[in-house]
Order: structure tokens, then C-alpha cells, then sequence
């Protein structure tokens, strides 16, 4: 995997975009960006924004595990998230950066949601998308891995612009969080290959019932009511999802235990 062109391709990429972004001015990439995004319907960037949230992503991200059976990505998860939280909050901690709303007046760009005016540097909702992303894409057999890209990636990006869209984050926060979540993923997709939880451990089951919380506490969050709709469907989705889950893992353990009992009334 060390090896594998995902591994190093991508953070290189996001290297050359960020600095190419270094050379322009924050203002006129905001401003260029939000000019391709407005385009399109704010209810859409205001939506991929909430998806980045940590609860909607983790809440994505296990359900999506579960139901294909991708069991290799939450052992990296776990070890992703202590890295991804404490670089995030510490370059913000130290960075101190000001957002666009806090320098710009409000008529100079477009600004879905909330105000926000700290913590700008970088995106936490960008880290968050790119880790999860890396998480399930590197631990991805290789030869279904670029169908795994295909589906995390767009998702990743997708959200990471719309902090830009939603007037929240400059682009370069955006870009230099998708390289630390990126990052950070990477390690600790090194990390759970070394010391594990394997596949079929006990530890490794904790993934159906954290999907079954998160998705009955996107049902009881307090929200934007134009949040709701999707924190709805959402935490009805993840909640069905861990249902089936775990209704088969009963399944299998009765059949296990009963199937012995079976053969020994067969053969007396």
C-alpha cells in the first residue's frame, strides 16, 4: 500500500493546489470560487456543508461499512480519529485565522448559514471528509479501489467546496485540510494494519451499534429546519441499517449455537 499511487498522489496534488493558492490573493480565490459555486442552488451547498459534519460523516461512513461489508475501514477510523482532531485543533489553536466574514464586508461575497469569524485555518469539515475518505479508499483491496475512489472522492471534494460555498472557509483552508485529513488517514491506516482490531474481533463490532446511536441522535439533534429533511432520512437510513446488522448477527449466532444440537439429534 506504501507503494500505491492513492497512497502519495493525492497529497501531492493537494500540495501543488495549495501552493498555487499561496500566490493569489484569499479575496479573489474566494471570490472566483464562490462565482462557479453560486451557480447552483444554496439548499445544495448547505447540505453538503452539514455532510461534513462530524456526526452526519461518521454516521455515513459506518453505515456505508456495514452495509458493504467494507470491514477494514473502521479499524482505520479509530486510529485516525486522535490524529485528525488534535492537528486540526492545534494548527487552528495556533493559526488564529480570521474567516471571510470577519474581513470582508457582507455585500463582497456570499454567505450561506451562520456567521462565523474564527478559526478559519484550516477546514474542519475538510479534514473530516478527507480522512474518511482515505480511511475507506487505502484500505480498499486494489482492485476495487478506484471504484472505491470514484465514490469517496467526488463525495470528499463536494464537501470541502462547499465551506468555500457556503462562505465559512477561504479555498486554501479548504485545500490544507484535505491534505491533513488525508495525512492522517494514511498513518493510521498504517497503524490499524500493525496493531489491528482485525476483522471478526470483538472490538470491531462496536461499528453497528455507534451507527444505530449516531443515527437515532441525527433523529434528536437540534437543527436548521433546512437541515432537517436530510438529518432525517439520513439517521432513518443509518438506524435501518444497523437494525438488519445486527438482527443478522443474532441470526447467525443462534444458528451457530442450534446447528451442533442438529447434529447430534441426527446421529443418535
Amino acid at each position: 500500500m506504501l507503494r500505491s499511487i492513492w497512497f502519495w498522489g493525492l497529497p501531492a496534488l493537494w500540495l501543488l493546489v495549495i501552493a498555487g493558492l499561496v500566490f493569489i490573493s484569499p479575496i479573489d480565490a474566494l471570490v472566483g470560487v464562490q462565482r462557479l459555486t453560486r451557480t447552483t442552488p444554496d439548499l445544495l451547498w448547505w447540505w453538503l456543508t452539514w455532510l461534513g459534519d462530524t456526526h452526519f460523516a461518521l454516521a455515513m461512513f459506518l453505515a456505508a461499512a456495514i452495509a458493504t461489508g467494507h470491514r477494514r475501514a473502521s479499524p482505520a477510523l479509530l486510529w485516525s480519529i486522535a490524529p485528525a482532531t488534535l492537528t486540526l485543533h492545534g494548527i487552528k489553536a495556533l493559526a488564529a485565522a480570521p474567516r471571510p466574514a470577519a474581513v470582508l464586508p457582507p455585500d463582497a461575497f456570499h454567505l450561506i448559514g451562520d456567521v462565523l469569524r474564527q478559526g478559519s485555518f484550516p477546514s474542519g469539515h475538510t479534514v473530516t471528509a478527507f480522512t474518511l475518505a482515505a480511511c475507506w479508499v487505502l484500505t480498499t483491496p486494489p482492485p476495487q479501489r478506484r471504484l472505491a475512489a470514484a465514490a469517496a472522492l467526488p463525495l470528499a471534494f463536494a464537501i470541502g467546496l462547499s465551506r468555500v460555498a457556503v462562505g465559512a472557509h477561504w479555498p486554501l483552508d479548504v485545500a490544507v485540510g484535505a491534505l491533513l485529513g488525508w495525512l492522517c488517514a494514511a498513518a493510521a491506516v498504517v497503524a490499524a494494519r500493525r496493531w489491528g482490531p482485525r476483522p471478526g474481533d470483538v472490538l470491531h463490532h462496536w461499528e453497528i451499534a455507534a451507527a444505530g446511536v449516531l443515527g437515532l441522535g441525527l433523529w434528536g439533534r437540534a437543527l436548521p429546519a433546512s437541515v432537517e429533511p436530510l438529518a432525517h432520512a439520513l439517521g432513518g437510513l443509518v438506524v435501518g441499517v444497523a437494525l438488519v446488522a445486527a438482527a443478522l448477527q443474532i441470526w447467525l449466532l443462534r444458528s451457530s449455537a442450534v446447528m451442533p444440537l442438529w447434529r447430534r439429534r441426527e446421529t443418535e
